[in-house]
């Protein structure tokens, strides 16, 4: 969906041209393709594969770039977005970062929830003897990534882009304009017995089978806590406002079901 309609002008500093304040582009293109079995001959399985693009500069009533959850009522327009004073007076004057056009369509971009690929497969086996096999796996595009600086007015982090959209930044992994690739292998297994005329099911599930340690965000903050304040953990893994590091190590559940 592509949300348009006219510019609103507004009159900023004497002496420098009008700004406007943009409306917002949120657009989501998606091809999915999906393949199953039913369960016969003691197999089953699902599987999909999807391809989209989540384009614009509004991400929708939550930011997950910068975290903030006010729904409508966002910080990402309060103020024109090719305001000439932003970067005539306030970056020369007052050492503003990011640059407030990136907030509009010059910004538009790859959103923070824009996953290129994915691909999901279900698979389960039965054995007659009252044993079940089940596993997972979930592959997933990494998400983009995009510089913040804090927004001087409010003295807000993660507020301003500093490039647009998805163009990337030197992380403690290189230059990246995206997250590594996230992978997900879990595991089940069950076996259901009588008793009493009734049934047990003793069962576990492994999430993570592996334990792997794959990069799910990196530090996108230049400016923290606020405007002015250099971020020294700017590219390091582990963004304190996400509250996105690593994947969650292994993690295994087990239990027993009791059916009457």
């Amino acid at each position: 969906m592509e949300q348009r309609n006219s510019d609103t002008p507004v009159t900023v500093f004497p002496g420098l041209p009008a700004a406007h304040f943009e409306d917002p582009l949120h657009r989501y293109d998606a091809v999915e393709f999906t393949a199953e079995k039913r369960l016969s001959n003691n197999w089953s399985l699902q599987s999909s594969y999807s391809w989209s693009r989540l384009w614009g500069n509004f991400e929708g009533f939550y930011r997950n770039d910068n975290g903030q959850s006010d729904p409508a009522i966002s910080s990402l327009f309060d103020f024109p977005t090719d305001d000439p004073s932003y970067t005539q007076i306030g970056t020369p004057q007052f050492g503003y970062r990011g640059d407030i056009r990136y907030l509009g369509r010059l910004g538009a971009g790859p959103l923070p929830n824009d996953r290129t690929h994915q691909v999901k497969l279900y698979g389960t086996y039965n054995v007659p003897i009252g044993l079940n096999f089940g596993a997972g796996i979930q592959l997933m595009s990494g998400k983009p990534l995009t510089a913040l600086a804090a927004n001087p007015n409010y003295n807000s982090r993660g507020e301003i882009p500093m490039t647009p959209r998805g163009a990337g930044f030197e992380t403690v992994d290189g230059f990246k304009k995206r997250t590594p690739w996230e992978t997900a292998l879990n595991a089940h297994v069950d076996y259901a017995f009588g008793l009493a005329n009734r049934r047990v099911v003793l069962l576990a599930d492994v999430f993570n089978l592996g334990n792997l340690q794959r990069v799910v965000g990196y530090n996108m903050q230049f400016e923290y806590p606020g405007f002015g304040t250099l971020n020294p953990d700017f590219g390091l893994v582990g963004d304190p406002v996400t509250l996105q590091g690593y994947q969650t190590p292994m993690q295994v559940r087990v239990g027993a079901r009791f059916e009457f």
